[in-house]
């Protein structure tokens, strides 16, 4: 499959990349000269409210592209960047029913969701890295308005609501050299509104939905006003938000045939979220950016269900079961034109608590209520330093210090014992990173070399019945790397290869578990060796038909080595490092703005073929999933999703607004040979616009999909959630 999807996607691209050739060879044979170089392409690095060359929608008014600063080059178009990057302005991800980050993983080619509790409790993987288990640090890396958003030795996803969301830009491959927080295998960038230094701004949405199996209505509002304070100096902005999604799902103390069940329509799902934001411009060279942001998701019960159809849990017994998080995060950055560069300096503290109570079924020992909770803070500063000017030179660098603490608890108190433990883990990390490239040809082929030293310091201290008392430390230090060359033979067309490494610190745990491990025939220590990868890569982005249609093709192959897997020998939990694995795939993207006015078309698509490599034969005796040549865990074959959006007047100051997408994931093996079996998608909306009022009929799973999108021990993980009707009412004033 992966081979007749490859041929069929390469082909398209060198079409594309013939049409635009040709199309700057009638270009140069003419009497204008060809467009000026990317690299030197002036859109300029401002916020959207102040800047002429952006609209509201943080979009190049002259090609209609999304403007992204991900590559820490001064502000780009998508087209100019030479990564694989994605972005989403913060209309699109409105209209697209992209509210939170869970959401958006079926709009990115080869993403998949991977170790998942519940609503909080949730990791992402790209191109197969951060499926193989959800443990360790994140080789995801997350920033929030370029501050970064990391737990120690839990890769957990931000439980950041779309709320007022300026844009998203994914970036997909090893970061390392641009971000220090590592990024092993892509970055996610939230950006937040800024405040208007001008004018007062305010917007609201309210929405009211009948989800399939509830009894009660889903219902949100939100909220965001921006006042200036002293006019083109100093604004603020504060937004927040509720949403409360209703329970649909039946709780039985033992099983189905059980009777009455002890509560019905259980698993409620509500978030909650404010930010504040200060920003203080007191001239063009100066930006400073202070902001105060809370998060609260909440669950009752847990989303771990035993039947989907009906929608029924009976494992939980007699407990009521809870999910919970408590976020708050507060940065500050502050921005510096030098004029010969610009230096950006950020500082945050993230206070994270998050766990989950639930009930289980323990053998012999009885049934009783598990609670594991996890306390964490982490403090950074990150410092950069960029080239301005129109000098051929360009070059970034930057230093990264993270200090972090993570404690996770957990309390069993059974009917025959109570078991309790706690393991705290310490980093003490820094790196230095940074790129740079030259201008060869008149900027048409660009060169690039980057690179990352990290060093971290991280111990840990551990107790419990389960895994023993023990303590330990580690030291790892790494260097990483990206070569990059691309070619930019016009404005249209831009291609590059690239060669890039990322690593991760490896999980601490005590001798028992490394013991344990042991004993079952597999190499394992307290320290495990940090995995690592190297992604080989070439795409290319072609905007054709005088820009109406926009394409993008990128070829890769990641080959890992040292996994670091968690394992459950002699029903533990330990880890190990296991072995290698490789993933090879394509990834697709195509817009196109229609003849039909204001009808816009764009897809994207993943095709990925991926195994274990010499993987531990003891691995493999007693987990049969985890073996050489068998698939990546949590891993899916293909993933794709078509949009459509319209937008046109109807007459008497009216717009009709739709919007529709389509998106089917393919199936995915958990490492303990569960299957997740593959599913759609499918949602829509309808409205109209009259001035700054817009009222949205919307629909989510239209088709109902009633499969798991996890599965852990035969428990399944509830998957979409059933067919959602609703109404949304949006304002905003200006």
């Amino acid at each position: 499959m992966i081979r007749s999807c490859s041929v069929a996607l390469t082909g398209v691209a060198l079409s594309a990349l013939v049409a635009a050739s040709s199309a700057y060879a009638q270009d140069a044979s003419g009497s204008q000269e060809p467009a000026a170089p990317v690299a030197q392409a002036a859109v300029p690095e401002t916020s959207s409210t102040t800047s002429p060359a952006l609209n509201s929608d943080t979009t190049d008014q002259a090609t209609g592209d999304i403007v992204v600063t991900a590559s820490r080059q001064g502000a780009q178009t998508l087209q100019q960047v030479p990564l694989a990057i994605q972005a989403f302005s913060g209309e699109q991800l409105l209209s697209r029913g992209i509210r939170e980050t869970a959401d958006l993983v079926n709009a990115i080619p080869g993403a998949s969701q991977g170790e998942q509790v519940g609503s909080v409790i949730r990791t992402i993987s790209i191109r197969g890295v951060g499926a193989a288990g959800g443990v360790g640090d994140s080789p995801i890396g997350y920033y929030i308005d370029n501050v970064p958003f990391s737990v120690p030795n839990f890769p957990l996803a931000p439980p950041l609501r779309f709320v007022d969301i300026d844009r998203v830009e994914v970036l997909r491959g090893p970061q390392g050299t641009l971000y220090g927080q590592g990024s092993a295998g892509g970055t996610i960038i939230y950006h937040t509104r800024d405040p208007n230094l001008v004018r007062i701004e305010a917007k609201g949405e309210t929405s009211v939905g009948k989800m399939g199996d509830a009894s009660d209505l889903n219902f949100g509002a939100s909220a965001a006003i921006s006042v200036p304070l002293i006019k083109d100096k100093l604004a603020i902005r504060v937004s927040g938000g509720y949403d409360k999604r209703a329970g649909y799902i039946d709780v039985y103390d033992t099983t189905p045939a059980a009777g009455a069940p002890r509560a019905k329509d259980a698993n409620d799902i509500s978030s909650r979220d404010i930010r504040a934001v200060l920003l203080f411009k007191p001239d063009d060279a100066l930006t400073v950016r202070a902001q105060v942001a809370h998060f609260e998701p909440r669950q009752d019960y847990t989303q771990s269900i035993n039947s989907l159809n009906p929608p029924q849990q009976w494992f939980t017994g007699g407990v009521k079961g809870y999910e919970r998080g408590n976020f708050d995060l507060y940065s500050v950055s502050i921005d510096y034109d030098a004029g010969f560069a610009n230096l950006s300096t950020s500082t945050s503290y993230l206070d994270a608590k998050f766990g989950y109570l639930t009930g289980q079924t323990f053998g012999p020992l009885g049934t009783g209520a598990l609670v594991n909770s996890y306390d964490a803070y982490s403090l950074t500063q990150e410092v950069q330093l960029r080239s301005a000017g129109k000098s051929p030179f360009h070059w970034v660098v930057g230093g990264f210090f993270q200090r972090a603490k993570s404690v996770f608890g957990f309390d069993a108190k059974l009917t025959q014992l109570t078991i309790s433990g706690f393991n705290v883990t310490r980093t003490r990390n820094y790196s230095a990173f940074g790129e740079v490239s030259y201008d060869l040809m008149g900027g048409k082929l660009v060169p690039l070399f980057g690179i990352r030293y990290f060093k971290d310091d991280r111990s840990f201290v551990a107790n419990s019945i389960l895994t023993g008392t023990g303590s330990g430390e580690t030291k790892p230090d790494k260097v990483t790397y990206r070569a990059n060359v691309s070619y930019f033979p016009n404005d249209d067309l831009t291609a590059f290869v690239t060669v890039s490494t990322g690593f991760r610190s490896g999980i601490t745990q005590t001798d028992f578990q490394a013991g344990l491990v042991q004993l079952s025939g597999v190499p394992a220590s307290t320290a495990l060796s940090p995995d690592s990868l190297t992604n080989y890569e070439a795409g290319m982005k072609a905007r054709l038909f005088g820009g109406s249609v926009n394409v993008g093709l990128n070829l890769y192959r990641i080959d890992f080595k040292n996994l670091q897997f968690g394992l459950t020998p002699f029903g533990v939990a330990a880890f190990a490092n296991v072995g290698q694995a490789r993933t090879t795939g394509v990834d697709a993207e195509i817009r196109w703005r229609t003849p039909v006015r204001g009808l816009n078309i764009g897809a994207v698509a993943n095709v990925n073929d991926s195994e274990f490599r010499n993987i531990f034969s003891s691995v493999s005796a007693s987990l049969p999933s985890v073996a050489d040549g068998r698939r990546l865990s949590s891993t899916a074959e293909y993933n794709y999703r078509v949009d459509a959006d319209y937008d046109r007047s109807i007459g008497n100051d009216l717009n009709l607004v739709m919007n529709a997408s389509a998106s089917r994931t393919g199936n995915r093996i958990m490492y303990d040979g569960y299957v997740v079996p593959a599913y759609s998608l499918y949602n829509a909306s309808i409205g109209v616009r009259r001035g700054p009022v817009e009222l949205t009929l919307f629909g989510e799973n239209l088709g109902d999909e009633r499969g798991p999108t996890f599965v852990r021990n035969s428990l399944l993980l509830a998957g979409p959630f059933p067919r959602t009707i609703g109404l949304r009412l949006r304002a905003s004033l200006d």
